[in-house]
């Protein structure tokens, strides 16, 4: 194990499952999102097929940046308010 913290985020710890109901708004955003890019990928051509990968590709990188950082702030202040809370009871 490299460290607690890479594989919590890694999602090698958890402390639950997230199962979302089938009628939940993610599962219909996902299905949306599922439909209208084989609605648009049937519409497009090799070349842009390649460049709706490539889009789409980057975009993936991004959010997983963002969410690396968002995990990584959220981390660290947790345990200031975990330093603040030990020290508050002393």
């Amino acid at each position: 194990m490299k460290s607690i913290f890479h594989e919590l985020y890694l999602g090698n710890i958890a402390f639950d499952g997230t199962h979302y109901d089938s009628n939940s708004p993610f599962v219909k955003a996902a299905k949306k999102k599922m439909e209208s890019y084989e609605q648009l990928e049937q519409t497009l051509n090799e070349s842009q097929k390649e460049l709706l990968e490539t889009f789409l590709d980057a975009q993936s990188d991004i959010e997983d940046i963002s969410r690396k950082g968002l995990f990584a702030s959220a981390l660290k202040f947790g345990v200031l308010l975990m330093v603040e809370v030990f020290q508050a009871e002393e």
